[in-house]
């Protein structure tokens, strides 16, 4: 994938020979979108950049660029270069690599190899055969090896008083709880559920939005849940997809990544779980719930940043306040998503909406709604502040600018009269016996006088 919003910008880098701003931005940026924005440079500029970061630093780029990136720059770059690349690669990316490399190219890279004198060449010449070779025809899989297969990804949970209990392997009405399964195990979940893979690869897509779809015998319910990550750099408040799944008495959950959410039924913190339909509302209200958590969090978070900036301004707290902005606006656009999807799982009658599960549905659009409108007001808020603390700033900088130009021009009369008694030429009272004390006085009257005006004008105040 190619990104060339910042090509002039790396291009000004690489001309003018900035070299610590090139290997700040390949290490502060990660090394997928790295890869996405030096893709859109021409071939040499890459291998130059490349050149410039070094080994260390240009392994994880080289690894994210796209198949075709990677071969242009295998071939422009000397072959001790490219050995070194490619033996940057993990083993399976790289030996997955060389097998979609076409044959031709795979030729000529080849006898590159092999004229190189380093000692790592062998391992790749290795590599490149067996990619050559011909794959063997793949094994058809028995029902009971691909259930033993995907059994090994995921956990089953049967209801049973209130309650979940894990069991050894799904049975009709149980939770199935799946959790970041791995791209190789997914047409094997998929066969093994008997659900469209479409749904289990739109559950694992983070900037998936919340809807419902149903195809054959199988639902899916795409809800956006919040996520704190501890670990994140910037902002640690988003959001992720939760990937529901009705099909064939069971539930399936399919998340990217491991949801206190989901764990909490998984460890009976949620009293009076329920199976079947009710489940499905309850994660999506737990959900709910959790979102005006955070959104306290956020708040609180917010009013202590901004007790500190109102002692001194300083630009860690206010990207702190832009971050926690951009977590609402993560909320607000999810939350706006869920309400939609819930208005279509009321119309839709996908669920079995009996009288308790309609009072809980109508719980989880009361909430959600009070989610949305505490969003929108902390989002006004710190919106608003953010523009007074800027406003603040620059009312600040303004005044010590006019202290600064008031200083400098009572300091630059003094200089003014000694400069011209400095010249060369005929000065009144260049020869009365205390010309320097006048001079001096002159200068203090003068001074003073400017120094009475700016005080009767307020410039020397702070």
């Amino acid at each position: 994938m190619k990104n060339p919003l910042l090509v002039p910008e790396l291009r000004e880098m690489l001309a003018s020979n900035r070299i610590d701003e090139i290997r700040d931005f390949s290490t502060f940026t990660p090394p997928e979108a790295a890869a996405e924005f030096l893709a859109a440079l021409d071939v040499d500029e890459q291998r130059d950049i490349l050149r410039i970061l070094g080994p260390d630093t240009s392994a994880p780029v080289f690894a994210a660029f796209d198949d075709e990136v990677k071969l242009a720059l295998l071939e422009k770059v000397s072959e001790d270069e490219a050995v070194q690349l490619l033996t940057s690669l993990p083993e399976e990316t790289r030996d997955s690599f060389l097998e979609r490399v076409a044959p031709e190219p795979r030729a000529r890279m080849r006898e590159r190899f092999r004229r190189t004198g380093s000692f790592q060449v062998q391992p790749l010449l290795a590599a490149i055969d067996e990619a050559a070779a011909p794959a063997p025809a793949p094994e058809e899989l028995s029902a009971e090896e691909i259930a033993a297969e995907v059994n090994q990804h995921l956990e089953s949970f049967r209801f049973k008083g209130g309650k979940v209990e894990r069991v050894p392997r799904p049975v009709r009405g149980c939770w199935v709880r799946i959790v970041n399964p791995s791209k190789e195990n997914l047409p094997l979940i998929a066969e093994h559920f008997k659900v469209p893979i479409d749904f289990l690869t739109a559950s694992l897509d983070v900037d998936e939005t919340a809807r419902i779809e149903t195809e054959d015998q199988a639902t899916l319910f795409i809800v956006k849940i919040p996520y704190y990550d501890e670990n994140s750099v910037d902002v640690f408040y988003f959001t992720i997809p939760v990937g529901i799944i009705m099909v064939n008495g069971l539930i399936l959950t399919v998340c990217p990544r491991e949801a206190n959410i989901l764990q909490d039924f998984a460890d009976n913190k949620v009293r009076n779980i329920a199976s079947g339909h009710r489940f499905i509302l309850q994660v999506i209200l737990r959900a709910t719930v959790r979102y005006l958590q955070y959104l306290k969090q956020l708040n609180n978070a917010a009013n202590i940043i901004q007790k500190k900036l109102e002692l001194e301004s300083r630009n860690k707290q206010l990207i702190k306040l832009f971050n926690i902005e951009k977590s609402l606006v993560y909320f607000t656009t999810s939350l706006k998503s869920n309400i939609l999807m819930l208005e279509r799982l009321r119309r839709l009658r996908v669920l079995d909406l009996n009288e308790a599960n309609d009072s809980l549905l109508e719980d989880i659009f009361t909430e959600c709604k009070q989610a949305i409108d505490m969003a929108n007001i902390y989002s006004d808020i710190l919106s608003g502040m953010m523009d007074a603390f800027a406003s603040v700033i620059s009312n600040n900088l303004n005044i010590v600018m006019r202290l600064l130009t008031s200083i400098t021009i009572v300091i630059t009369i003094p200089v003014v009269v000694t400069g011209f008694y400095g010249m060369n030429v005929a000065l009144p009272l260049q020869n009365h016996p205390h010309a320097f004390l006048l001079v001096i006085a002159l200068s203090s009257l003068l001074s003073g006088s400017a120094v009475f005006y700016f005080v009767k004008r307020r410039w020397l105040e702070p």
